[in-house]
This record gives C-alpha cells, sequence and structure tokens, in this order.
C-alpha cells in the first residue's frame, strides 16, 4: 500500500520548499501534541511536494508506531532509510517496530547498527540493551557483559560530585528519599509508585520526586500533592539535574527507570547523591558503579545465582519487591459458572514485543492439550502480525477460530477483557509484572515460567507472594502441564478464580504499610552503610 502511494505522488515542483518546511514544522508540532490527524495530513501533504522527503517518512513511521500500526510504521522507517534519511535515528526506530512484531533477531540488528552509527550515543547503546532483555536466546552472562561494556564506556568515567563527608555523620537522622522517573503519569509502573509516597513515614524520611518526561495527568498532580517537594526536570540538562540534586542534599537517590526511555542515568552517574539504588522500573543490573544498590527479593533474585549477575549490591526485601495499589475504577472479578462444558479461555494480556516464535508454539501445544480452549492474544496490531502468530497453530492443525487475536485496548476494555478469561498466560524469559498483578486482583490465575533472574522472575515473585507457587513453572514442559492441568480440572479453576481477590489483598502484595516499613528499613540500613564506611580512616 505504502509503495502504491508513493508511485502516486509523482515529482516535487517548483517553489516546494518553503512549503514543505511549514508543513514539516505543522506536522512536527501536531506529532507531539498527539493530534495524530493533522499530524498525519500535514506530512501527507508534504510527500505530495517531495516524494523522497526523508523527514516527512520518518514522522509518519513514528505516527504509526503512535497507533500501534507497527507493519505500515516499518514500512515508512524503511523507505525513509531508503530515500536518505537520518540514518542512526530511523535505524532505532526501525528496532522498535521489529521488536514490537516480536522480530528479535531483525530487532537488534537494528539497534546494533543504530549504535555503530552513533558510537558517541549513550541513547543508542541503551536501546540495544532493551532489545537483548527481551530475546530468549541471550543468556544472564551475555546479558551482564553487555551491560558493563555500556557501562565501562558512557558511565563509569563520567567525573563524581564532591559530597561533603559532614552529610554522613549521622546514621539516625531524617533522610531525604529523591524519586526519579518518567512515569508520574498513568503508566504500568503506577500501580506500584502511590504507596511510596502515600504510605511512608514523614517523620524518618521527607520525600523528592524529579519527573524527567513533561507530560501529567490526575495521577501526576495526586502525587505532587503526597510529596515534600516535586521538579519538573524535562527539560533540564544532565549536568544541571545532577547539580540541582545535590543542592537539593538527597540522601538516598532511587530511580524508578534504569535504562529505560525517561531514565536519566547519565545524570546519575555524577553520583549527586551519597546512596544511589535501582528499584522497580529496571529489574537487572545497570552495569554501572554509579549505582550501590538495586532492591528486589530473594523470589526474584535468588541469593547466590543474581548477585554474580549485578554491579549492584542486591538489597531484598524480606517479603515482596511489589506493593500493588489497585485502582479505584478496577471492575470486580467476573461472576462466573460453576463447571460447564464451555471452551476454557486462555489469554495473553502482555504487550506483543514479549511473545516470541517459541513461546506460541508452546501455547500451539498447549491448545492441543486441551481440546475444548482458546487462546486470546491481546496488543496484535495488524493482520500481518495475527498471519505470523498463527502460523504455529496452522502447523499442528489447530482451528483459527480458537486463536481470538485483540488490538490494544483502552484499559477500561482491557480490564473487561481480562476477567472474561479463564487463565492468563505470562511470557517469558521477559515476565509480566503489572499486568499479572491486574489478572490476579481481576480473579484470573497466572501461569508463570521462571527464568534466571530479574526481567525473567518477575512472575514467581508475585505469584510466590500470594500463596501460589504450584503455578510458577522452572521448565517448558512443566509451564504446558501446570496449564493444562488447571484448565482440565474446572473446579480447581472456579474455587481458585472466585478466591483470588481476598488472597491478594491479604497478601504482602497490597500491605502497604507493611511494605512501606520494609523497604524503609532498607533505606537506614543503606544509610548506616554509608556513614560506617565514611567515618573510616
Amino acid at each position: 500500500m505504502l509503495k502504491a502511494l508513493l508511485r502516486g505522488l509523482g515529482r516535487p515542483g517548483r517553489g516546494a520548499d518553503a512549503r514543505v518546511t511549514e508543513l514539516l514544522e505543522r506536522g512536527l508540532a501536531a506529532l507531539r501534541e498527539d493530534r495524530y490527524a493533522e499530524a498525519e495530513a500535514a506530512l501527507l501533504e508534504v510527500l505530495t511536494l517531495d516524494p523522497a522527503c526523508p523527514d516527512a517518512l520518518g514522522m509518519l513511521g513514528h505516527l504509526y508506531m503512535r497507533r500501534l500500526q507497527f507493519d505500515t510504521a516499518l514500512d515508512y522507517f524503511n523507505e525513509a532509510l531508503r530515500r536518505g534519511g537520518h540514518v542512526a535515528g530511523l535505524h532505532a526506530n526501525r528496532a522498535g517496530a521489529l521488536l514490537a512484531l516480536g522480530r528479535y533477531d531483525a530487532a537488534l540488528a537494528a539497534a546494533r547498527r543504530a549504535a555503530a552509527l552513533e558510537p558517541d550515543s549513550f541513547v543508542r547503546a541503551a536501546d540495544v540493551l532493551f532489545v537483548l532483555n527481551q530475546d530468549p536466546t541471550v543468556t544472564p552472562e551475555q546479558l551482564h557483559a553487555e551491560h558493563r561494556a555500556v557501562a565501562a564506556r558512557f558511565l563509569d568515567p563520567v567525573p563524581h560530585l564532591e559530597i561533603p563527608r559532614s552529610r554522613l555523620a549521622d546514621p539516625e537522622r531524617r533522610l531525604r528519599i529523591g524519586y526519579i522517573s518518567g512515569d508520574f503519569r498513568d503508566h504500568a509502573v503506577a500501580f506500584f509508585i502511590e504507596p511510596l509516597l502515600a504510605h511512608r513515614d514523614r517523620a524518618a524520611f521527607e520525600v523528592l520526586c524529579y519527573q524527567t518526561i513533561g507530560k501529567e495527568d490526575a495521577r501526576t498532580q495526586r502525587w505532587r500533592a503526597l510529596a515534600d517537594a516535586w521538579y519538573d526536570v524535562s527539560g533540564t540538562s544532565d549536568e544541571a539535574l545532577a547539580h540541582a540534586i545535590l543542592d537539593h542534599r538527597v540522601d538516598i537517590l532511587v530511580d524508578l527507570a534504569g535504562l529505560t526511555r525517561g531514565g536519566r542515568t547519565l545524570a546519575l552517574a555524577r553520583r549527586p547523591a551519597p546512596v544511589q539504588v535501582s528499584y522497580l522500573g529496571y529489574l537487572g543490573t545497570t552495569g554501572s558503579r554509579a549505582f550501590d544498590y538495586r532492591v528486589t527479593d530473594a523470589l526474584a533474585d535468588p541469593p547466590g545465582t543474581a548477585d554474580a549477575f549485578h554491579t549492584e549490591r542486591l538489597a531484598r526485601l524480606p517479603r515482596t519487591l511489589w506493593c500493588f495499589a489497585p485502582w479505584a475504577d478496577m471492575p470486580a472479578p467476573a461472576m462466573r459458572p460453576e463447571p460447564n462444558d464451555a471452551p476454557v479461555v486462555f489469554g495473553s494480556f502482555n504487550r506483543l514485543t514479549k511473545i516470541h516464535p517459541d513461546l506460541v508454539s508452546l501455547w500451539a501445544r498447549l491448545l492441543e492439550r486441551v481440546p475444548r480452549s482458546e487462546l486470546w492474544i491481546l496488543d496484535v496490531p495488524s493482520d500481518e502480525a495475527r498471519a505470523a502468530l498463527l502460523a504455529p497453530f496452522r502447523e499442528r492443525g489447530i482451528a483459527e477460530s480458537r486463536v481470538i487475536t485483540l488490538p490494544r485496548q483502552l484499559r477500561a476494555d482491557y480490564w473487561q477483557t481480562i476477567r472474561r478469561a479463564d487463565i492468563a498466560l505470562d511470557p517469558f524469559p521477559y515476565n509480566g509484572g503489572a499486568t499479572t498483578c491486574e489478572c490476579l486482583y481481576l480473579g484470573v490465575p497466572v501461569v508463570t515460567r521462571a527464568g534466571a533472574l530479574g526481567f525473567a522472575r518477575s512472575g514467581a515473585s508475585i505469584l510466590g507472594n500470594v500463596g501460589l507457587r504450584e503455578l510458577v513453572a522452572e521448565s517448558d514442559a512443566q509451564y504446558l502441564e501446570i496449564a493444562a492441568a488447571l484448565a482440565n480440572d474446572r473446579q480447581r479453576l472456579r474455587a481458585l478464580q472466585r478466591g483470588l481477590r481476598a488472597r491478594m489483598q491479604a497478601s504482602p502484595l497490597m500491605d502497604a504499610p507493611g511494605f512501606l516499613r520494609d523497604l524503609e528499613d532498607a533505606y537506614r540500613d543503606m544509610w548506616r552503610r554509608a556513614c560506617a564506611s565514611t567515618s573510616r580512616p
């Protein structure tokens, strides 16, 4: 379709340059403000004047990424590259589209190409790490080595700011905790942020928040009111941000983003706080010596296994690293009939980027094991993506009608889709986090497959803390066996579904005051260690 469109546009006419510039500026402004129809109209008009304009092609690709139409986005990025556009940026965008389509090898190649073209860009290098974290073929050893290489090149050489030793003289004083994130808004991480602000010990801890992406909503406003101080640093340089944190006398700086978009790792590499912690937004090592700790738990990062793959000291909370605060408008679990002959509905409710061909093949085997079953796969953006997902089912002779693919949905519709399912299937090696908690709270049990550490053990941590370790598999075969056995025992399945919300509410996952005691005890221990190490001659 794209090629046909471009063939029909003709050649640029005389005097088109000024108009092209005007339209590009209009399209960019509309795109930044999420006015997609206006942006598309302006950019398509550019192509009527200059069909070879790589800037318009690239922006249209970005527009279709926003619309979750990844196949079309990829076409635009490919055409922009062919027309000689900003090569590194387009390769990076192309990697994002390929990753969204589950094409890991091609996504990694595109991300590495972008990093090679801009070898001095930390963002490009971090994009490679993001792809690697989702690749099922990558080992913990490889992940650790790649993170260390990026940190050694970009983070560890950054000069540290000088912090007066006098600030570490008192291990028991009231501490200033700084939280830095791009996700102080309607975002998956939001389920876990509210307890940090609402349930803290105000007598012992003061909280400062640094918002790195300048998008606000009702949640932003609520959290701003809960914090002692709030700073929008979206337009602040890394150096200026580091000096601001130093001037604010933050004692423990907690990074809630890590090496993701919106993260400010280059600012934190300057060590503006005496103690620096990675938590929640990046479930693996940063590879950098600038971070002293990563907050986790023993189920997510088993002692004796995970430590070797971190440059940070692992601060394992005694129960859970997750504290889930459900939104007030989440619906009640569905009222389910007693065991009957209706098909069991398995559901995949995570991003398509987490779904790889081997996992889909395993799901095809699952539908073989449970003949009266369906599989719903959410976040499927196009017919091409659906066709790729269906291939393993066709190979096993499974009717296409048993595999229902759905596009990404608004949150209220998404919750309604979840609550209609019977069993949720956690992807691996990149497990769900917020999605798993949402499913459980909506009365849908989750079957997970545990990997070695971090990103691959979120499900093990969440299910372990809600008392459902029997739903945690240690192998592909066990994953298949657990899901099939649960589906084939309707009485057990219904009993589990009926009690899930109460089980969640009674678990450590929703004990916000208890969780904050554990977390703040960890903060105090970190501070005492820092004071003790500074006092030594």
